[in-house]
């Protein structure tokens, strides 16, 4: 099961690499939008990854072991919210855009999605390699 949560924080390394790809890039080029559909390609495989192979575990283990149920629940609800914000700025910037529109929609969704990949790291994989060991 531990190796679920190393493929998560490999897929939240890959997933700042290109997003720090697209910003250098920018939203102007063709390399940019390319790059930029590489990143929701991530982003979905991700999630997808989460729903399909850690919160079954997650949920399961929080379970048997009492008291973490709520914490997953909590976490897959934030993360559908997250979510659709994240894929909202993909498909309004997959075509292109304003270069100053999109520099400041890209700071404010890279923000959101740092801070909840810090949060997953920090706090859910943690509860869940604890539950597991």
């Amino acid at each position: 099961m531990a190796t679920i949560v190393s493929r998560l924080k490999h897929d939240h390394g890959a997933l700042r690499d290109v997003l720090e790809k697209v910003r250098l890039e920018g939203i102007g080029t063709e390399a940019g939008r390319k790059t930029l559909l590489t990143a929701r390609a991530l982003f979905v495989e991700h999630i997808q990854r989460e729903d399909r192979d850690f919160y079954p575990d997650f949920k399961r283990l929080a379970h048997e072991r009492g008291g973490q149920a709520a914490t997953a629940d909590q976490f897959a609800d934030e993360m559908g919210d997250l979510g659709a914000q994240v894929l909202g700025f993909f498909d309004k910037y997959k075509d292109g855009g304003s270069g100053m529109e999109f520099a400041r929609d890209f700071g404010r969704m890279h923000a959101m999605l740092n801070a909840r990949l810090r949060k997953e790291e920090g706090i859910l994989y943690a509860k869940f390699e604890e539950m597991a060991g």
